[in-house]
């Protein structure tokens, strides 16, 4: 019999093939001999939370020393009572104790465990910036504090350039060759067009889980009756063909070979993850059964990608990136509740403890927890970590009902891979102006750490190398005392 040569097999002799393997036990084993070449010998990926809007992680973690005074006369209505924080939920020998805001009790657990760390005061900058620089404009990022330009920046990494591709698309690049060429690679929930887009590696753009839906998937497919005469035979290869047909016109041609590479894409996911249709009904190849919250859309964004990794091994991927996103943090003027009620009647606790802000993080806190115990399901904890990201940090100071833009915020890093349980960077003082050397103004905080070295870290552990990091991050370089951040083990 003559062998098979897969690198150059049709797409769709490939499909084929591989939808013959997938009703096997063998196609485990296949994927993985496909990969036995490869450099690297364990899967791994990383998971960005995007949290949309700027989430005002100065209600976050707050601090139980003097500086609770600080924090109270410049947070004003927005100030948490120290009495409802998560007391001493984080004690670190040279910075002090902390309490984290009341809704995050899962979060402070997983602190606990050594399996969450917290990185202080990280944002966009091009290089290290003083207060005297903000002053003096000395090399800032463009329209700092705006939503569209922060949220570009923090997905480049490379403020100062076109937006042309995104950090995790230019890891991407790198994994694609690591991982045999394979696609998925990079794959997202939410829109990402920029932070999953590199110059080689493809954007899979994958759906939210619906609970209790077994006529759904979160495969996004083409297919041939949506547009097409079905009442030939084969529709679908009538559809596909009809992309592939040799054209003139460049920008067509290469419209169709992008749509057929995602239509033959969509095909080999659907028959990775699922078995069916049996009566229009989808069976999951890899059950899940670590219960998710409802209602909660990050939830089941993240439920999404723990399917991409119950499959990893059948989708041949060593090496993976995922986006997923959650708005509303933009919290100017509803963070909490200003009505005289509360949500619990005859509490008496404020109205601080309630709203938009305190719901947000309750859900992010339930998501969080619901996708690392996946993980330990699945025995991935410890090479699957997820991250936080945000437009910008907030102000300090309460415009009344919300706070304004800011700049450096606080984020969390989770997972079995990382070195959890400790405060990364040094806290600020909360003071509002001149007695504040990280002050912007009204309590901006100048970034202590780059979201460069931020991602340099996390790119580390993913493998790459530090000459691909700085081909990666083009302003790493101005940060070459400090690339490794620390958090990850």
């Amino acid at each position: 019999m003559r062998p098979v040569d897969l690198k150059n097999l049709p797409r769709r002799e490939f499909l084929r093939l591989t939808t013959a393997l997938a009703a096997t036990p063998m196609l485990g084993s296949f994927a993985e001999m496909a990969l036995a070449a490869g450099p690297f010998n364990d899967y791994r990926a990383l998971v960005c939370v995007f949290l949309l809007g700027g989430n005002d992680s100065h209600n976050v973690i707050v601090p139980l020393d003097g500086r609770y005074a600080n924090y109270a006369t410049n947070r004003g209505p927005l100030a948490l009572p120290q009495a409802s924080l998560q007391a001493n939920a984080i004690s670190d020998v040279a910075q002090g104790d902390f309490g984290l805001h009341p809704r995050l009790l899962k979060t402070a657990a997983l602190y606990a465990s050594g399996r969450l760390a917290i990185v202080n005061n990280v944002g966009i900058l091009i290089r290290p910036t003083s207060k005297s620089d903000y002053q003096n404009k000395v090399q800032l990022p463009p329209q700092l504090f705006s939503h569209s330009d922060m949220q570009m920046h923090w997905h480049t990494l490379h403020p100062q350039a076109p937006a042309i591709s995104g950090w995790g698309g230019r890891l991407g690049d790198l994994l694609q060759s690591s991982n045999n060429g394979q696609l998925l690679v990079s794959v997202a929930t939410a829109s990402s067009s920029l932070f999953l887009k590199g110059t080689q590696s493809v954007v899979h753009q994958i759906g939210t889980w619906r609970p209790n839906s077994p006529s759904s998937t979160i495969v996004q497919r083409i297919r041939a009756w949506r547009d097409w005469d079905v009442t030939r035979s084969n529709p679908q290869a009538l559809y596909e063909n009809s992309l592939v047909m040799p054209r003139r016109n460049l920008l067509e041609a290469q419209y169709g070979q992008i749509a057929d590479q995602s239509v033959g894409t969509n095909d080999l996911l659907l028959q990775a993850l699922y078995s069916g249709p049996v009566n229009g009904n989808y069976t999951e190849r890899f059950p899940i059964a670590t219960p998710y919250p409802a209602d909660n859309r990050l939830a089941a964004q993240l439920r999404s990608v723990a399917m991409m990794i119950a499959a990893r091994s059948a989708l041949g991927v060593k090496r993976q990136i995922f986006f997923v996103a959650m708005s509303g943090f933009d919290n100017h003027s509803d963070q909490y509740d200003t009505s005289t009620s509360t949500r619990r009647p005859g509490t008496g606790e404020p109205a601080i403890l309630y709203g938009k802000h305190a719901d947000l993080l309750e859900q992010l806190d339930d998501a969080l927890k619901a996708f690392y115990d996946t993980t330990v399901e699945l025995g991935v904890q410890n090479q699957v970590t997820t991250f936080t990201a945000s437009d910008f940090g907030r102000t300090l100071t309460s415009n009344g009902k919300g706070s304004d833009h800011g700049w450096g915020g606080h984020h969390f890093v989770l997972g079995g891979g990382v070195r959890g349980g400790q405060l990364y960077g040094g806290f600020h003082n909360l003071q509002v102006g001149g007695g504040n050397p990280a002050d912007a103004g009204q309590g901006r905080l100048i970034p202590a750490y780059s979201s460069d070295q931020y991602a340099a870290t996390l790119g580390k552990w993913l493998g790459a190398s530090p000459a691909e990091l700085n081909s990666t991050l083009p302003n790493l370089s101005n940060f070459s005392g400090q690339t490794d951040l620390g958090f990850m083990l």
